[in-house]
């Protein structure tokens, strides 16, 4: 009987799962106690844990692990985000602290009574991230369908704008030697975008951020979600920033409607067609309830043609702000927290005087939903796994 790399690959993957169940306890520079899984996608789990540093000072943090370790591309992209991310000061990022490892070993079973058995190690790294306790996009709006309204506007307004500046200085990054990277996130969705209970924004997973320089051939530039992508990015194209402002202007069309713009098309056959043909239409006509001004600049960002959106976030974020003082509105984190606050309380009424600044009165306007009228509002789409956006549908 003889004992396969195969075999080995298999215990060792069962050893990952273990490391990550709730109650293990990890040492590395410190202790992390694991209290739940947060999240799993395709390419990896987070964890809840509770880290214990010198002095027995306690403080909640999130662990990523990448799945499957033992395959070196995953690995690698992996180790990516974490390099990318662990240099990143911005606060509309979520920061990673530190990577640990640990290593596992795994003893082949005794096959006769001669038989060396000799350990096979293995180090599974893990990711260290700061803590959000709060929401993601999807969370907020599925909560804002239950109640049937939509957010309000310049709200909604005033999270893209953090959103942008934060991609902004992803996308404008330079390395030690002062080179321009040329970053692209590729993975920007509702799930990606975190509010914690302060009203702060925060812009998460770096996992398939790319460098425009890298080669087109390489698979990874089709890699995301494809209820979440650009033309280009679909078409398996060279990506650059513009292909994130793309995916800014459908996080804006969500804000606005409670439904993802290509909701519908996902649940039909031959979806990839239906989308990128859609791709092609405007979406003005279903933002006949936004203010002009907002839906043009929604459009602007999902214009087909790259050339003819917004060049930069830095420009995105711009016009918002030109839009805040031209109506003479003053938004801040504070309000934010108000409305969510208020939001996930069992009677919201949207009361405060925060909300002063921006509707004139104590009482903050949150749009009417009819549930009633929108054949989509009844059905709410789950956290969306990362794909290879080539693979068949």
């Amino acid at each position: 009987m003889s004992f396969t790399s195969e075999d080995i690959r298999k215990l060792i993957a069962e050893q990952e799962v273990e490391v990550r169940t709730p109650g293990t306890v990890l040492f590395s520079q410190s202790r992390y106690d694991i209290q739940r899984v947060l999240g799993e996608g395709g390419m990896g789990v987070t964890c809840l844990a509770n880290e214990y540093s010198s002095g027995n000072l306690k403080r909640p943090v999130v662990l990523k692990f990448v799945k499957d370790s033992l395959d070196p591309r995953r690995l690698e992209q992996f180790l990516n985000e974490v390099q990318l991310s662990i240099l990143f000061n911005h606060p509309n990022l979520v920061p990673i602290y530190r990577l640990e490892s640990e290593t596992l070993s795994v003893i082949p079973p005794k096959v006769t009574k001669i038989t060396r058995r000799r350990p096979h190690e293995h180090k599974m790294y893990y990711a260290v991230m700061q803590y959000i306790d709060g929401w993601n996009l999807r969370e907020l709006v599925n909560r804002l369908r239950e109640l049937g309204i939509t957010l309000n506007h310049d709200l909604a307004m005033f999270i893209i704008a953090r959103v942008a500046r934060g991609l902004n200085y992803v996308h404008e990054y330079h390395d030690e030697n002062n080179e321009h990277i040329g970053l692209v996130h590729r993975d920007v969705s509702p799930e990606n975008i975190l509010i914690d209970r302060f009203g702060r924004v925060k812009v998460a997973d770096f996992g398939i951020a790319v460098a425009v320089k890298q080669a087109r051939t390489d698979v990874w530039l089709k890699a995301g979600k494809m209820l979440y992508c650009s033309p280009e990015q679909m078409d398996g194209a060279r990506l650059d920033k513009r292909s994130d402002i793309y995916n800014i202007g459908l996080l804006m069309y969500y804000l606005f409607t409670n439904n993802d713009r290509f909701g519908a098309e996902m649940r039909l056959e031959r979806s990839r067609e239906r989308i990128r043909r859609k791709m092609t239409r405007s979406p003005l006509s279903h933002l006949k309830k936004v203010t002009p001004r907002l839906a043009h600049i929604c459009e602007l960002c999902l214009r087909e043609n790259p050339d003819e959106r917004y060049q930069s976030c830095e420009d995105l974020a711009t016009d918002i702000d030109i839009y805040f003082k031209e109506t003479q509105k003053v938004l801040t984190n504070e309000q934010l927290e108000e409305m969510l606050q208020d939001l996930f309380s069992p009677h919201p009424t949207f009361v405060s005087r925060r909300f002063i600044p921006i509707s004139g009165s104590p009482r903050l306007e949150q749009p009417g939903y009819d549930a009633s009228m929108d054949p989509q509002a009844e059905e709410q789409i789950g956290p969306l796994p990362t794909i290879l956006l080539d693979e068949d549908d």
